[in-house]
């Protein structure tokens, strides 16, 4: 019995050739306000196309600049009537979001047509075959019922999104199939959803135990060393002191007459005498704000301690980079395992798919480039997209006999890019895995 044949997914890009490519476009989009990065789409996306190989042949990429320029226009006008429709009138961005929530399933299969109908092996082009009725249950009404669920169907709606993605892929003539069920979906988002759940007790605990902390401390640091009551004793008003206050001899409150002995009139608690001294309400108000701007002092003079601090304020760093890499770590494990999940359940024909992207090499590859990036003031965006299309590239296999030359198809109508540049310009992804 022989052993089932495998081949490897090569990316054969250099940062080096990327780097010139990359700040070329980035140019001429800034020096003609934009028009050139349709231009710049189709060179970028040439280039790693060209360098995505399969039995050491690439892909290929056909859109047309000028198509894709009417798309990202149409893209700039939705989005000028959302951002600035308001200073006309107030409903304007209302009815484009609802324009752009109600045509989002007309966007998913206009884009994935454009994107397929472009793309080519071996000079065979792919196709996607989904209808804008299916799209709408998928992208609409599935995901409004996932609401009312607490989010609880949620696992199922994205298995139905990623089987309307790729069961409706065409190469030539031959059709991808999706056998992946709900319930390995349910596993990965089981620990997907723990994670942040985690994170949102740590985010409400850790902060109301440091505030509790720094209450506490301030309370015992600062306070009125006794508090002042007024309690009536035949007919008399004394002073009580609280509990933790000195024990002293309470001070008689006696009454303020008039100098006509005959007529007394009321006892004011706004004026009293403690041992020959009158203690007034104003007193009293003066003592707690006192005592209040000591506090803010105090808080003020805690901060600026801890600025001061290496050890704390690298605590406070160290703090926030872990909390960075949590979400960094939350996104690598969901994509690492989604993507395993939808390329390991796809198969094309006689044909089988192998990935094995691991979170760890995700998570990694996230954080060394963002600090890359950071350092170079975005020189190293070029390098950093080699790294991750390489790494992507090298955990893919195809399992099989791998003759494409045996696949079959036909040539399809050219179709506009406005569906894609809509959806690329709001930042929507519609990619599967």
């Amino acid at each position: 019995m022989s052993a089932i044949k495998t081949t490897q997914v090569e990316f054969t890009g250099k940062a080096s050739e990327y780097f010139g490519i990359w700040i070329v476009n980035l140019l001429l989009s800034l020096l003609t306000l934009g028009i050139y990065s349709a231009w710049a789409k189709v060179r970028r996306k040439k280039y790693f196309y060209h360098h995505t190989q399969i039995d050491q042949v690439g892909f290929d990429y056909h859109a047309k600049p000028l198509s894709i320029l009417k798309g990202r226009l149409i893209a700039f006008a939705l989005f000028i009537a959302y951002a600035f429709g308001g200073e006309l009138n107030l409903f304007i961005p209302m009815i484009a979001v609802a324009v752009f929530v109600l045509a989002l399933p007309w966007l998913v299969v206009r884009a994935s047509i454009f994107n397929a109908r472009n793309s080519s092996h071996r000079g065979l082009r792919f196709d996607f075959v989904g209808k804008v009725g299916k799209a709408a249950k998928i992208y609409l009404l599935m995901p409004a019922l996932a609401v009312l669920s607490l989010y609880l169907a949620w696992p199922y709606v994205d298995h139905q999104r990623n089987k309307f993605l790729v069961s409706n892929h065409r190469f030539g003539l031959s059709a991808f199939d999706f056998k992946a069920k709900v319930s390995s979906f349910y596993r990965v988002y089981a620990v997907v959803l723990l994670v942040p759940f985690i994170g949102i007790l740590a985010a409400v605990a850790i902060p109301a135990y440091m505030a509790y902390q720094v209450k506490a401390a301030q309370h015992s640091a600062i306070s009125i060393p006794f508090s002042v009551g007024f309690v009536e004793m035949d007919n008399s008003r004394q002073i009580v002191l609280a509990e933790n206050a000195p024990e002293v001899e309470p001070y008689r409150v006696e009454r303020v007459y008039s100098e006509s002995e005959d007529a007394e009139e009321p006892f004011d608690d706004s004026e009293s005498i403690v041992s020959g001294k009158v203690v007034t309400e104003k007193s009293l108000e003066e003592m707690i704000a006192e005592a209040q701007r000591e506090k803010q002092q105090s808080r003020e003079k805690m901060i600026t301690d801890m600025l001061k601090t290496p050890a704390k304020a690298m605590f406070g760093i160290g703090f926030v980079l872990a909390y960075l890499v949590l979400i960094f770590a939350f996104i690598a494990y969901f994509k690492s395992r989604i993507g395993n999940l939808v390329w390991n359940n796809t198969t094309l024909d006689n044909l089988a798919f192998k990935s094995t992207l691991r979170a760890r090499d995700y998570l990694w590859i996230y954080v060394t480039n963002i600090i890359a990036i950071a350092l170079t003031f975005g020189l190293a965006t070029p390098w950093a997209q080699i790294r991750l299309a390489r790494y992507r590239a090298s955990k893919l296999q195809l399992v099989g006999d791998v003759d494409l030359d045996k696949f079959v198809g036909d040539k399809k109508e050219e179709v506009k890019a406005t569906g894609e540049e809509i959806a690329d310009f709001f930042d929507v992804d519609f990619s599967f895995g």
